[in-house]
């Protein structure tokens, strides 16, 4: 048994499907099931349970459970021979939400990539709570999420403030002040009021989202319930969904990079920043200190505080 047997073990124990495991590990459907069948005379056990439909037993289980330890001890290893030889290979995995990745990383990423051509980037998007999930579990390197991280054992780096802006429809805004719109758009500028919106339909991200669970807060604190009339996964969704006019949503700054392009039927949105310093949200790295951070992880992070801090 080597270590590409536990990776296809592992992808069959994470698919429990023989079918879409092959298909992506690039391999016929008979050979990876030898592979298995094979592992289990070796083992002398059983690792699946093959009806009614696929499952791990509970040998395959604590197999799971070790094979992941093996091959992340592996990799830490090639990355320490990598950083000792200077020849800089290996895999550098990052989580991130969405729309973080798509606001941040096409600026990092190929600086990044200049420095380590040769170093394979892999990429997990998910909520806040994924992303820690994925990071205690050692499947990704670093993170890059909102403070606070709800797991242990986790240092982090800061990378920049954030403020959260409410993004309006403009047709809202006219609606709303009439005459005076105009005057309102300078005053809210320097800060939004949110309470004058209180009839007007709002989009937020779902429940989950750190981002989420500070607008709720700040919600709760001024005893604003908003009308809500849609949640998503996806913050760039209700990006377009306000500047098409159809409900506001409150995001943080650096968030408004993704939002999509104007279109002719768009009317365009106000930003209005929140000045509530409870709204206030630190973007920062996290990392398990426990486990070895390559020179390029290093680099990664720092990389992306230049580029932060340059704007």
């Amino acid at each position: 048994m080597n270590f590409q047997h536990l990776k296809y073990f592992l992808m069959v124990a994470e698919e429990l499907n023989i079918t879409r495991a092959a298909e992506r590990l690039y391999i016929s459907q008979q050979s990876l099931s030898n592979h298995i069948s094979n592992m289990e005379r070796e083992l002398n056990v059983k690792l699946f349970d093959r009806s009614p439909k696929l499952s791990l037993t509970y040998a395959g289980n604590l197999l799971v459970e070790t094979a992941t330890q093996i091959l992340d001890l592996h990799s830490q290893f090639l990355t320490k021979v990598g950083d000792i030889n200077r020849n800089y290979l290996g895999m550098l995995r990052v989580g991130v939400s969405h729309t973080c990745g798509l606001a941040l990383l096409p600026d990092i990423l190929p600086a990044f990539r200049k420095e380590f051509p040769q170093v394979e980037f892999s990429l997990f998007e998910g909520n806040s709570n994924q992303l820690e999930d994925e990071l205690s579990h050692g499947r990704v390197d670093l993170i890059i999420c909102f403070q606070p991280i709800m797991i242990d054992n986790v240092a982090t780096v800061p990378l920049t403030q954030q403020k959260l802006v409410m993004v309006v429809p403009k047709v809202f805004t006219n609606q709303l002040f009439k005459g005076k719109a105009d005057e309102i758009r300078r005053q809210f500028s320097h800060g939004g009021d949110v309470s004058v919106f209180q009839k007007m339909p709002f989009i937020l991200i779902k429940r989950g989202n750190r981002t989420r669970s500070i607008v709720d807060q700040y919600f709760s604190r001024y005893y604003f319930k908003p009308n809500l009339i849609l949640e998503t996964e996806n913050t760039v969704t209700t990006l377009a969904m306000a500047q098409a006019g159809i409900g506001i949503t409150i995001c943080p700054e650096l968030f408004l990079r993704a939002m999509p392009a104007t279109t002719a039927t768009a009317g365009g949105v106000d930003l209005f920043p929140l000045t509530d310093p409870s709204t206030f949200s630190n973007l920062a790295i996290g990392y398990r200190p426990d486990r070895y951070l390559s020179h390029f992880a290093e680099r990664f992070v720092e990389i992306a505080q230049e580029i932060l801090r340059e704007e």
